[in-house]
């Protein structure tokens, strides 16, 4: 069966990098592939384009690319009801792909798998992380309509491994790990003796951070990361139960300005250099860990800037790169399941997405031997 695509943030990064490898990859031609997958439509937060019957390459190309005239929408729900009056269920399924940061996404994801056949894939973790637990195992509860494995380290299987666990009644003791590749690039350059300020001006020309630095080093997209493994692991969870010290006080997180915001970290720059001298004086590095511990039942997380051996699994982390550790039955504490990956690129992200869709590909078969 035909698997018809929906991309919402379109012309996005990661967006437009999905759409482009769909293409290049051959996801649509019919002689790699018995169940193609076609893009019918991509929106960005202003226009959409939909064809029913599938968009070229040329055309998807110049959708991500802002060269033309599209139509405008108010709500996404307005394009959900373009799609339900047209689609054929006999003839394709269709998936939504949501590839934004939008927060307020989640009556949107909701109404599709309460209200319609479609699926989602989704790499935006605020409609699963920003929600309550029940509403997250509602939408999550149907592995094969709800993919959601670009939520935590894209490259690292992390979200499948955790519901497995949970699936095989083995759920994680501890799950320990560093989940921002941002953070752990700061660390890592403050090992190397330079300035906290500098490090962050640096890491924002690179791309490595947020449009606002402040994003990253508040803690709460790490702290959002570590709720949705816990609650994939079917621990019911909230926001409000984790403990979040941000990576710097939280009084510089009222510049709204950017420059300002790294004019006023320079005052830190002294205190991190004696963080990280007092760290190296005891064989530590500093390290932007999240945890989750299940005492006498009850899980309880915390986020936070740690001291961690240099030779442990965490203090041996360098640049960009992320570490997910767990506890279980199966993987003991002297011999914890680990899994480290760099920190998501765009083709990463992107590739894992395609991955995410074949997992709600019925009748799925494999790629055509040349």
């Amino acid at each position: 069966m035909i698997q018809d695509v929906f991309i919402i943030g379109a012309t996005g990064n990661v967006g437009s990098t999905l759409v482009r490898q769909i293409f290049a990859k051959g996801d649509t031609n019919l002689n790699l592939h018995v169940n193609i997958t076609r893009i019918v439509g991509l929106a960005s937060s202003t226009h959409y384009f939909y064809a029913p019957v599938g968009i070229s390459r040329d055309e998807a190309l110049a959708f991500v690319e802002k060269k033309g005239q599209y139509e405008a929408y108010d709500s996404l729900f307005s394009i959900l009801d373009a799609v339900r009056n047209t689609h054929a269920p006999d003839a394709s399924e269709l998936v939504f792909v949501d590839v934004t940061a939008a927060k307020g996404l989640e009556p949107f994801h909701k109404k599709i798998i309460k209200d319609t056949e479609f699926g989602i894939v989704t790499a935006n973790k605020n409609p699963i992380a920003l929600c309550d637990y029940k509403t997250f195992r509602f939408l999550t509860h149907d592995p094969g309509r709800y993919g959601f494995r670009c939520s935590v380290m894209a490259g690292a299987e992390a979200v499948n491994f955790f519901q497995d666990l949970k699936d095989v009644n083995d759920q994680p003791k501890l799950i320990q790990g560093c989940f921002s590749g941002t953070l752990g690039y700061i660390c890592s350059q403050l090992e190397k003796g330079k300035q906290l300020s500098a490090i962050v001006r640096d890491a924002k020309e690179r791309g490595y951070t947020e449009p606002h630095p402040r994003d990253d080093l508040n803690g709460l997209d790490v702290a959002r990361k570590l709720l949705i493994l816990a609650r994939a692991s079917g621990y019911p969870t909230e926001m409000k139960d984790i403990d979040v010290v941000p990576f710097i006080p939280d009084a510089y997180f009222s510049h709204d300005s950017v420059e300002r915001f790294l004019a006023a970290i320079t005052e830190l720059d002294t205190s991190f250099a004696v963080k990280v001298q007092q760290a190296k004086g005891k064989g530590n590095v500093l390290r932007y860990v999240a945890k989750m511990q299940c005492e006498n039942g009850k899980p309880k997380l915390t986020v936070g800037l740690k001291e961690v051996p240099v030779a442990s699994p965490l203090g041996s982390l360098a640049g960009t790169s992320n570490k997910i550790m767990a506890v279980c039955e199966a993987y003991p504490a002297d011999a914890p399941y680990a899994v480290e990956a760099p920190g998501a690129g765009l083709a990463v992200t992107a590739q894992n997405i395609r991955r995410d869709l074949l997992y709600q590909l019925k009748g799925r078969k494999h790629l055509i031997e040349r």
